[in-house]
């Protein structure tokens, strides 16, 4: 029997694993996706087999190879090629064909196409085909907005509580709605104006927006009515902001960026305005920044606490006259106090921002750190086997559920392992016990920002950096975890120290520069385990600890004391300076140190069994004094026996 149940529960495993193996390929980063290729290439390539080139601001453009061999002439000149300047991934809006930059390459290298790449002419075709089915049977299906009468417009924005304005529906004429008025479907299109995706809103569930098209590769822009502008671009990060910027008649190409996130293949469907405005996060637009080129970006501050548009239109403020006062995203290398004065203020006035994204599974944590902020280079250490792996990761699963896009990479143990840790803990149940719920808690979890390095064991620290300033730029990482730095460190015992320090002064180069969080796990040196560990006990030099902004320390005393507990240290904190600890119980199921909450039945019965104790020593205390009095009795009657007997 014995043995059955153990070929079963090894089955059991087996099955999850493999299940685990599935979610785990969608999100990996490994060298084959890393571009080697420099700006300086792609354009002598292109020249030398006759293409003239133009440098735009993102991208290098040229005549799309595939479309050029088209007989009419009017859509010749309509066939224009984006290569962008940093990946060197190309994309022709005309026939929506794109790819790496190595397919390209061998498309211009040789004159006739190979049967690979017609492969993948002809499945792109195939897509953009069942794309065009799917749009026209939504619009077949659905109305168009401005189609709808006054009454069931004003219902309808109500509805998706969406601000409304005589010419909303002028502005956003070309949203689709269904018959039951409960879903919206946004049209994305690329830079010759044309459909290539949609963007789908569920009434009650505007949070959990829905992108659906070709490779994502098109934004919803519109203008408010009368405005001729199109030098200029507003880019906003909700419907609202829009529909604010619209009734304040803001000159220039509003554009709706979800979360203010931007892929670089939407950077094409920019690169003709000469002048863009971020209005959003701060943290979030200064990537967005970066990709779109410095020089031509502006930014909106926040006044009095104030971030976006609908914050300012709902306090009254000046739309038009924000928008004007932009100012440059970037500062030069010496800069005064003067240029720096805005930033100072905005930090002031929006505190709670600034302390960062709280963790919600870890609130004593959050009280002394304040938040997770971007810019800051964290070390986590521990004794061996104390479960930094566990914790780490449940740290950045929490901040990943509140839509901080994570970069993992785990050089110690394999990325099914880790997440499978992820995904039980994002579950908050056995799952070798549960295995028919775990599609749907598959499905959710792959929707979280989470990415994993498809690396494993000794990796030197360039080819680490490289990959992860790749998945930066890709994917708007905002959290870099490395578990764990000693597997960076390579072979060998000469220099150790040297190469560690080097490791840790790249990762904060990249946290500073980048606007990036970084989490770096180290092993401890090797001290007795009666000792507490400190930030002296990081292995190496003192310089991971100098650099740090924040120190973590895992102090188990389990094994060191009869009632040893587990909790996490704050040894080091830059931001506000508040030190202490927090304790960790681990649940087994769940693989999670979440702090458990306190239920009102648990208050309750707390409340209950204190009124029984207090009731208990209370009759205790009368039966003891009953006792007193009878044994004084019983003294007093001997006594007086005794006297009589004399």
């Amino acid at each position: 029997m014995y043995h059955i149940f153990r070929i079963n529960k090894l089955r059991r495993y087996k099955r999850l694993i493999y299940l685990i193996s599935d979610v785990k390929d969608i999100h990996n980063i490994g060298l084959n996706d890393i571009p080697k290729v420099e700006v300086a290439d792609i354009r002598k390539l292109l020249r030398q087999k006759g293409f003239a080139v133009q440098d735009g601001f993102t991208s290098i453009t040229t005549k799309c190879i595939i479309c050029s061999e088209e007989k009419i002439e009017s859509k010749k000149n309509e066939s224009k090629l984006y290569v962008n300047k940093t990946t060197g991934y190309f994309l022709c809006p005309k026939c929506n064909n794109h790819g790496h930059w190595s397919i390209l390459e061998r498309l211009v290298k040789k004159s006739k196409i190979e049967g690979s790449i017609k492969d993948h002419i002809e499945t792109t075709q195939q897509k953009l085909e069942a794309f065009n089915k799917d749009w026209q049977s939504i619009s077949n299906e659905t109305t168009s907005l401005i189609d709808l009468n006054e009454a069931d417009t004003i219902n309808l924005f109500r509805l998706f509580e969406f601000p409304h304005h005589p010419d909303a529906t002028k502005v956003l004429s070309e949203v689709r709605v269904t018959t039951d008025h409960t879903i919206l479907y946004f049209p994305l299109k690329n830079s010759l104006e044309n459909i290539v995706g949609y963007r789908k809103i569920q009434a009650g569930r505007e949070d959990e927006v829905e992108n659906v098209g070709l490779h994502m590769a098109g934004l919803f822009h519109c203008r408010a009515p009368k405005v001729t502008r199109t030098d200029q671009a507003i880019l906003v990060p909700t419907v609202q902001d829009v529909l604010h910027l619209s009734a304040s008649k803001v000159p220039g190409t509003l554009i709706w960026l979800t979360n203010c996130s931007l892929p670089p293949v939407l950077l094409p469907c920019l690169e003709h305005y000469q002048k863009l405005c971020l209005w959003g996060d701060w943290d979030n637009m200064r990537s967005v920044a970066e990709k779109l080129g410095e020089e031509r970006c502006r930014f909106v501050r926040p006044t009095d606490g104030l971030v976006t548009a609908t914050e300012a239109a709902n306090a009254n403020l000046s739309l038009k006259t924000l928008i004007s006062e932009a100012k440059p995203a970037t500062h030069r290398s010496i800069t005064t106090f003067a240029s720096l004065r805005d930033d100072v203020y905005a930090e002031l006035t929006n505190i709670e921002k600034v302390r960062g994204v709280k963790w919600r599974r870890f609130p004593a944590l959050t009280k002394l750190l304040g938040g997770h902020r971007r810019g800051e280079l964290t070390v986590l250490t521990g004794p061996t086997g104390c479960g930094k792996t566990t914790l780490c990761a449940e740290m950045s699963l929490d901040l990943a559920l509140q839509g901080v896009t994570t970069l993992w990479g785990s050089f110690e143990i394999r990325n099914s392992r880790l997440a499978r840790t992820m995904l039980q803990q994002f579950a908050g149940l056995p799952l070798e016990q549960n295995l028919q719920d775990f599609p749907k808690f598959a499905d959710d979890f792959q929707k979280l920002p989470i990415f994993y390095l498809a690396f494993h064991g000794q990796q030197s620290i360039k080819v680490v950096m490289e990959a992860v300033e790749h998945a930066r730029y890709m994917h708007d990482i905002c959290h870099v975890v490395i578990d764990n730095v000693q597997f960076m460190l390579g072979l060998g015992d000469e220099d150790r120290y040297l190469r560690q320090d080097a490791v840790i002064a790249a990762f904060r180069t990249f946290a500073t520069a980048r606007h990036c969080h970084v989490t770096l796990v180290m092993h401890p040196r090797k001290e007795r385990d009666s000792e507490d560990l400190s930030t002296s006990s990081i292995f190496g030099s003192a310089k991971a600890s100098q650099e740090a902004d924040n120190v973590l320390i895992i102090q188990d005393k389990r094994l060191t004391a009869v009632r040893g507990k587990k909790y996490l240290q704050v040894a080091k904190n830059r931001y506000s300076g508040d030190l202490g600890i927090v304790p960790l119980d681990f649940d087994k199921d769940a693989l999670s140190y979440q702090a458990k909450k306190k239920s009102k039945r648990d208050d309750t019965d707390k409340l209950l069994d204190q009124c029984i104790e207090e009731f208990t020593l209370d009759k205790t205390e009368t039966k003891l004094k009953i006792i007193q009095v009878n044994q004084i009795k019983i003294k007093k009657t001997e006594s007086k026996m005794t006297l009589t007997a004399s």
